[in-house]
This record gives structure tokens, sequence and C-alpha cells, in this order.
């Protein structure tokens, strides 16, 4: 019984990040169209792609999330490696994102809108 609702949340908790890196991803597109049609594609895609990162890094925290909830109903110790592996690639992904968005500055992320 708890196995079959910690599934179920681990598969709404990946359905929302999934959601949330579709969500991103249009809506970095978006920028960049507008900021292209507005003559202004090399000073604002930067910004965008700042924005984006921040919003990856978002969805790959509820992943990690949803991962964690898996190794409590994982029974096998391979499931658990696997899980262990997703995890810390998914973690390393993060903090990549995260220096990225730090390297940028303080300076770059105020002007974004």
């Amino acid at each position: 019984m708890i196995e079959d609702l910690i599934n179920v949340t681990v598969r709404f908790i990946e359905a929302i990040a999934a959601l949330m890196i579709a969500a991103s991803i249009v809506a970095a597109v978006a920028e960049i169209v507008l900021a292209a049609v507005s003559r202004g594609l090399r000073e604002r895609t930067t910004e965008a792609r700042l924005r984006l990162a921040e919003r990856l890094v978002l969805s790959l925290e509820f992943l990690i999330a949803a991962d964690i909830l898996k190794t409590v109903v994982t029974p096998t110790l391979e499931g658990m490696a696997v899980l262990g592996a997703v995890i810390v690639i998914r973690t390393v992904l993060s903090l990549s994102i995260a220096y990225e968005l730090r390297r940028a500055g303080p300076k770059t992320i105020e002007k974004c809108p």
C-alpha cells in the first residue's frame, strides 16, 4: 500500500518536472524569437540562457527528489546503484548549471526582467 502511494507520488513529481522542462524550453525559445524580432538577439541571448538555466536547475531538483523517493521502494542493490548513479549525474548537471549562473555574475542576472 505504501509502495503504491510512493510510486504515484514519484510519477506525479516526475510529471511536474517534465512540464517544467517543457515550459522552460518554450519560454526560452519565445524569448530568443522576440529578441531576434526586436534586433536585440546578441544582448538578450545571454539573459535568456541564464533564465533557462535557472529553470532547468529547479526541474532537476524535482527529478532528484523523485529519485530519492524511488530508493525507498527499490528492493535490490542493483536498482539502488542505478538510482544512485542517476542522482549523481543529475546533481553534477545541477551544480554545473548553478556554477554557470554564478560565473555570469549578478550584473547579468539583474538585467533579466
